[in-house]
């Protein structure tokens, strides 16, 4: 049995071919293939060239689509339907939102919560098959202690740094190395003209992530922040479900380590268990997927 499974998030699409052990026989990255970036038919069509690169001549017995774009909204549902019917239409396979993906991949079906704090935050709660949702706003309304609102707090001191309302710190250095500023207004005109600001403000949680590691205060606070709204969204989820004990946590925000995980358990009742996942979302795609055939 082999299966495909993509997790297409809203900063990469991440395609593998996966035999029955859930073992990696190929894998491919592609940049962002959110319908509502790119459109739904481009997004299909993407989708497809990603497969057919993967399948070459092999057999294979199902595809897994985990989407970011996929929620609530049943037009935008219908619409990402419509378009990879047009691109697959002899092909077995379904349909999900990528966040279904990253709750099967950190949960494995049990009951606890999933917080994913990528390029936007989200806390998902699974309690007797009943999910419920914490947090997902967007990066426009909330997404608190995302990459992208830590980002954005990074550009608010280095703004203060370059103006000379704050003293100049290791993460001012760290910003304008990483972006090779030789002005600090240079800044303005690199995100304005990005073709995907959203993404180039995300990366710098990886910017705030070095500066801590050089003891820079500010850095520090800004993701001791962060897990403070992190933990917020765990919070509030446990009152919906105080049975709940098993926390997950999820997306390149964690990455970074101690830096936020030591400040967000310290936040919470030491009775849980808090801990990254150990798969990838793909790899909850995948589970779907196999869940799918054996009940074909």
């Amino acid at each position: 049995m082999k299966i495909i499974a993509i997790d297409a998030g809203g900063t990469k699409a991440r395609f593998a071919l996966y035999d029955e052990n859930g073992i990696i026989l190929k894998s491919i990255e592609h940049p962002s293939l959110h319908p509502l970036q790119i459109g739904y038919t481009k997004m299909a069509q993407a989708l497809r060239y990603g497969v057919d690169t993967l399948c070459e001549n092999e057999r294979v017995d199902f595809i897994s689509f985990g989407l970011a774009g996929y929620g609530m909204n049943p037009k935008i549902r219908k619409s990402i339907e419509n378009a990879i019917k047009r691109q697959f239409p002899k092909d077995r396979y379904s349909i999900q939102s990528d966040v279904d993906c990253a709750l099967m991949s950190a949960l494995k079906g049990n009951d606890g919560v999933m917080v994913i704090a990528g390029t936007g935050s989200i806390a998902l709660s699974q309690s007797n098959g009943v999910r419920s949702r914490v947090g997902g706003w967007g990066y426009w309304i909330g997404d608190e202690g995302s990459a992208f609102w830590i980002g954005k707090q990074v550009l608010s001191v280095f703004s203060k740094m370059a103006d000379g309302r704050l003293k100049k710190s290791a993460l001012y250095d760290c910003v304008m190395d990483s972006l090779v500023l030789s002005d600090e207004s240079e800044l303005i005109k690199i995100l304005s003209e990005h073709k995907r600001p959203k993404e180039a403000i995300a990366s710098l949680a990886r910017v705030c992530y070095i500066a801590s590691t050089k003891d820079d205060k500010h850095a520090i606070k800004i993701f001791k922040d962060a897990a403070y709204e992190l933990s917020q969204l765990i919070e509030v989820s446990l009152k919906k479900n105080p049975e709940l004990k098993t926390i997950r946590l999820s997306g390149g925000v964690f990455e970074s380590g101690d830096v936020i995980l030591k400040p967000l358990k310290d936040l919470l009742p030491s009775d849980l268990d808090i801990q990254p996942i150990s798969q990838p979302p793909l790899y909850g795609a995948y589970l779907i997927g196999k869940l799918k055939v054996e009940q074909l």
